[in-house]
């Protein structure tokens, strides 16, 4: 566990906006597959077309929405590029709400947000909401 009182945001290096827009364009892909899978396996197997529906957005959202809670603060698609998401106040990896905040307002600012990526602390509107950066991951 990191101690907070000696977390220092100057020991991490932010994760390029090349980097995170790739990432992003994996998760979504990664989304994307849950969707499908969902989809598909479902009506093979005779679940009702809205159901099946339902479920699919249902799973494929929230795979976008919590995924950076996973362990190390790492989406599928932030593993595969070796980067993390962390509390810029505390170094520990995102929490599920974090995750929630900091994900749920990119559909609605979309382009203006990612602008938000090219300042100096690399962070998009839903980082600054809930107080997280995307850093290159380190094991500590």
């Amino acid at each position: 566990m990191k101690n907070v009182e000696n977390f220092t945001l100057e020991n991490y290096v932010l994760a390029s906006p090349g980097i995170r827009c790739v990432g992003q364009m994996i998760d979504f892909f990664v989304s994307f597959s849950i969707f499908t899978l969902v989809l598909w396996g479902g009506l093979e197997i005779g679940i009702e077309k809205e159901l099946v529906r339902a479920t699919a957005v249902t799973a494929a959202v929230s795979y976008y929405l919590f995924s950076d809670s996973f362990p190390n603060g790492q989406s599928v698609g932030k593993k595969l590029l070796g980067i993390a998401v962390i509390s810029a106040r505390t170094g520990k990896r995102c929490n599920i709400f974090q995750s929630l905040f900091r994900n749920i307002i990119t559909p609605f600012f979309g382009f203006i947000d990612s602008i938000f990526i090219l300042g100096k602390k690399r962070q998009r509107l839903g980082d600054m909401l809930v107080r997280t950066v995307v850093v290159v991951h380190q094991l500590v």
